[in-house]
């Protein structure tokens, strides 16, 4: 046991999962969150974590009399008395045995399967002890809240390839725990990491010797699928006859481009699919056969004879595609996005000034390639296909290595109980991802709007502040590592604390992530705007002109 003598006795009813005990007043008081070691009946030393602690006056039971029996005894009795009728009695969830073999420490504890014998001493638990539980991972994410001196590691293949989610509400501090992350990740083991980045928090992350990658986001249309291009124009899932359309004019306009030897995607693809749709308006028009001809799934020139209720899907179509090309042209580009991901790099694609279609679009585009090509590279591995695993490493040379994809404002990608082609994506990466070395990382903090299978398939969730208690019911319902008693621990969590819990760390934790400003001298776009300093500003850039214009009003 520890040196510095006990912190409490065990007192009252104990379990083999939690047990009470009263606080040595002699000692320093032990803080929430502290990590303790008592022995069970086995004699076995048991790791704990304070769960609560609280004070109580024998003399003055809560419910005992009323106010004046109240006030009548603290003048009734000395200081002293009531001093000496006072205890502190705190409870711990037990973690499990600590265990040794061979004079070696295991740092993973052991079930423990007996309960705790009342009247054993309660010690905190060895500094070395916890110094080896918390610092078998890669990535040094932070300190212990308890512990100030102990650092707390994740290991990145259970993080990666089991899957992790980042969870707090607004300014709990996602952005940072992303940064430091992130930064760890590539610094420590070379990782190569894809950000999805809807508000461009990460396009200025940086930090000393920093390898960060800003790809700009555009989608090239002649590439994606028809789900895809669908999402991308807003036609409901409902509007069967305009997807009909969209797909008949898309593989006629690709058939004709590459027949003709034309680059098929960027904005000229979006041209060529509006002349073709006039050109069918116009065939229905100043035609009495009515017949378009068309290219199906295989190619094959095929005709159609138009009816008059095609027109107007046709006419909407053709809106669709002029909304599209207006509005949001300068995303549309024959620049295939996943070329641009470079390995051991932190390739943050800003999805910023997007619509929600256009994110969930080029999110589908950029989850499926990633995982098609990993795929792809690690079947031609194993089976000694070298055309294919040449073709990969030619076109995308980042996907020959196993790839971390970070989802920030998951909840647009993957809505709960909605579907759409992101959601299709997360989930397989979510599912299947791990054989073929392709990791998921999501970040919300609207946990109850996650699609819940897609947050059930993280194995490793690291929740700041959660105060919305159907939030912290959703998550508690999507991991089975998170118990009632931790749901309290979450509430009560600062700016920058978190829960930690799940396969990346040995047992569970509550930690202080490091600020990635202040302890790496990194930046990230994060943060609250200064929104009264920037008032002040412009009321002193009004002064100063207002002062100016007097001047310049001055007789000469």
């Amino acid at each position: 046991m520890v040196g510095n003598g006990a912190v409490g006795i065990v007192f009252g009813e104990s379990s083999t999962d939690h047990f009470t005990f009263i606080v040595n007043p002699r000692n320093e008081l032990p803080r929430f969150g502290e990590f303790l070691v008592v022995k069970n009946r086995d004699g076995d030393e048991v790791l704990a974590l304070l769960k609560s602690i609280r004070n109580v006056n024998w003399l003055m039971d809560a419910g005992r009399g009323s106010y004046d029996y109240v006030e009548k005894t603290v003048n009734v009795f000395s200081k002293g008395v009531l001093d000496k009728s006072e205890a502190i009695l705190a409870t711990a969830k037990v973690l499990g045995v600590l265990r040794r073999h061979d004079g070696e420490f295991l740092t993973k504890p052991a079930p423990n399967r007996v309960p705790i014998k009342p009247g054993e001493k309660v010690y905190l638990a060895r500094d070395e002890d916890l110094q080896k539980i918390f610092s078998e991972g890669h990535i040094r994410l932070g300190r212990l809240i308890a512990r100030e001196n102990i650092e707390v590691g994740l290991d990145a293949n259970r993080l990666v390839s089991r899957h992790f989610a980042v969870l707090a509400v607004t300014g709990a501090g996602k952005s940072n725990t992303i940064a430091v992350l992130t930064k760890e990740l590539v610094s420590s083991v070379n990782a190569t990491v894809v950000i999805l980045d809807p508000h461009g928090e990460y396009q200025r992350l940086s930090w000393p010797g920093a390898r960060v990658n800003p790809i700009r986001a555009t989608i090239d249309p002649g590439r994606i699928r028809l789900s895809e291009f669908a999402t991308l124009l807003g036609i409901a899932e409902n509007a069967s006859l305009q997807r009909r359309f969209l797909g008949l004019v898309y593989r006629t306009v690709r058939e004709e481009m590459r027949r003709k030897g034309q680059v098929v995607g960027g904005i000229a693809f979006i041209h060529e699919m509006e002349d073709k749709i006039e050109e069918w308006i116009r065939v229905y028009e100043n035609t009495d056969d009515k017949i378009i001809h068309y290219y199906d799934e295989k190619g094959i020139e095929t005709p159609r004879k138009i009816q008059s209720r095609d027109i107007e899907a046709l006419i909407r179509l053709k809106d669709y595609l002029s909304e599209l090309r207006a509005n949001f042209g300068e995303f549309i580009s024959p620049v295939n996005v996943l070329s641009e991901i470079r390995p051991g790099m932190v390739n943050v694609i800003d999805l910023s000034g997007m619509e929600e279609e256009q994110m969930i679009t080029l999110a589908s585009f950029v989850l499926r390639g990633i995982l098609k090509n990993r795929i792809d590279y690690v079947k031609g591995v194993r089976t000694n296909d070298r055309a294919l695993v040449r073709e990969v490493s030619e076109r995308y040379p980042a996907l020959t290595r196993p790839v971390l994809i970070i989802v920030e404002e998951a909840h647009i990608f993957a809505p709960r109980g909605e579907k759409n082609p992101a959601t299709l994506w997360l989930g397989k990466i979510a599912r299947e991802g791990r054989k073929f070395g392709v990791g998921l990382g999501i970040v919300s903090q609207r946990p109850k709007k996650l699609d819940d299978d897609i947050l059930s398939q993280t194995n490793t969730k690291i929740i700041l502040k959660l105060v919305e208690p159907n939030d912290q019911r959703y998550v508690q319902q999507a991991s089975e590592q998170i118990s009632e008693d931790l749901l309290s621990d979450i509430a009560s969590l600062g700016v920058g604390e978190a829960v930690l819990v799940g396969y990346a760390i040995t047992i569970p934790a509550m930690v202080k992530i490091y600020s990635f400003e202040r302890d790496m001298n990194g930046h990230y776009g994060g943060g609250d705007i200064d929104i009264v300093g920037e008032w002040l500003a412009g009321r002193d850039e009004e002064e100063e002109i207002t002062e100016e214009e007097a001047i310049e009003a001055l007789p000469l």
